[in-house]
């Protein structure tokens, strides 16, 4: 794209902004603050970067309405609230100039089951297979390689991308958006060994996944050994998690990639997990809790009582502790060696050398 837009037409999208500087400077593109060209639109969305604010060639910069660093002396400045959910703004319209909306059609190559129901303004890509009774409701796009259950249901103007999957009896709800790759309703794992063989435990439940919710690629979601696995609202899910079966999890949650998490664990609203946090089965994590990445979770993780309402717990570690004494704990690991060698020392001036207590 080689479209250019000046700054005075770019902030009508913005909520309140405040122009300091030439509001008829041209942007190109997005760039980050280091590598911002005066062609470019930067922003300052993680105090983190905030030492790089003064000296990025960025044609026009978003900051944060409180921001009170040095200043750029060639950029135009656009305050706002939160610099990240106005370019957001911005990413919507560009998006949708990169990928047009598709066009309502069905590929000659799609399969189509006679007992299967077809919404209204449906796009089914090349390869799509539509099995017996399942439901794709309106404004739906699957974009090719996708399979549909029997009985399955996708709820309108959902969009399933290339190569996922949505298995037999699952439920997707509104404007659900699985990425490549996507596997809903695989069997759950489940075994029991009787007579030194592994026999299957059969997985007769479902997944249902409520309106608005985003699953990563090559994410794998089990349906449930019997009822089913639930992902509540608005729930958004990252790459190559795996969620096992008759887990459920809230409304707002946010799962970051390489999470796993073992079967019948109940999450609630509004949680986050950072990479490749591990959880155990069976367990039940309160609202609003947040796991560093990386963390082994093998208990109930409840905020105590005296902890303000409303407010994260923020947990992290193995097993998980409120961050900052896990944070001491690291420290205090890390001078170990110095502690063992002092403790050396004084047995050696008292004569201890060699004693136990």
């Amino acid at each position: 794209m080689n479209t250019k837009y000046p700054v005075s037409e770019i902030v009508k999208i913005f909520a309140n902004p405040e122009v300091e500087g030439e509001a008829s400077v041209e942007i190109s593109a997005i760039a980050s603050l280091e590598k911002a060209t005066p062609s470019d639109l930067s922003f300052l969305g993680n105090k983190k970067y905030a030492h790089e604010v003064p000296h990025t060639k960025a044609g026009a910069v978003l900051l944060p309405r409180d921001y009170t660093g040095a200043l750029p002396e060639k950029s135009t400045i656009i305050r706002v609230d939160n610099p990240s959910a106005e370019l957001a703004k911005l990413g919507a319209i560009v998006e949708k100039v990169l990928w047009p909306e598709i066009k309502p059609s069905i590929h000659p190559s799609a399969t189509v089951d006679a007992k299967a129901l077809i919404g209204k303004g449906v796009y089914l890509g090349p390869n799509v297979v539509v099995c017996e009774g399942a439901e794709i409701g309106d404004g739906c796009v699957l974009l090719g390689n996708n399979y549909v259950g029997r009985f399955a249901k996708i709820g309108e103007r959902s969009t399933i991308m290339p190569n996922a999957v949505v298995m037999d009896y699952c439920q997707l709800g509104k404007r659900v958006r699985l990425q490549p790759g996507a596997v809903i309703g695989s069997d759950g794992f489940g075994y029991e060994l009787v007579n030194g063989v592994h026999v299957k435990v059969p997985q007769t439940g479902k997944v249902v996944l409520e309106d608005d919710v985003e699953i990563g690629a090559n994410t794998c979601i089990d349906r449930a050994r019997f009822d089913k696995t639930l992902i509540g609202a608005g729930s958004k899910i990252d790459n190559l998690v795996q969620i096992a079966h008759n887990v459920e999890i809230g409304r707002g949650t946010i799962i970051v990639s390489q999470v796993g998490i073992s079967g019948s664990t109940h999450i609630g609203n509004y949680c986050v997990f950072g990479g490749q946090v591990g959880v155990a089965g069976h367990l039940k994590i309160a609202d609003g809790v947040m796991i560093g990445g990386q963390s082994g979770v093998n208990g109930d993780i409840v905020p105590p009582a005296d902890h303000p309402k409303g407010k994260p717990y923020v947990v992290r570690g193995t097993p998980p502790r409120p961050y900052l004494k896990a944070h001491k704990i690291e420290v205090l690991v890390g001078r170990l060696i110095e502690l063992f060698d002092r403790v050396k020392e004084l047995e050696k001036k008292l004569g201890l050398k060699g004693k136990t207590f």
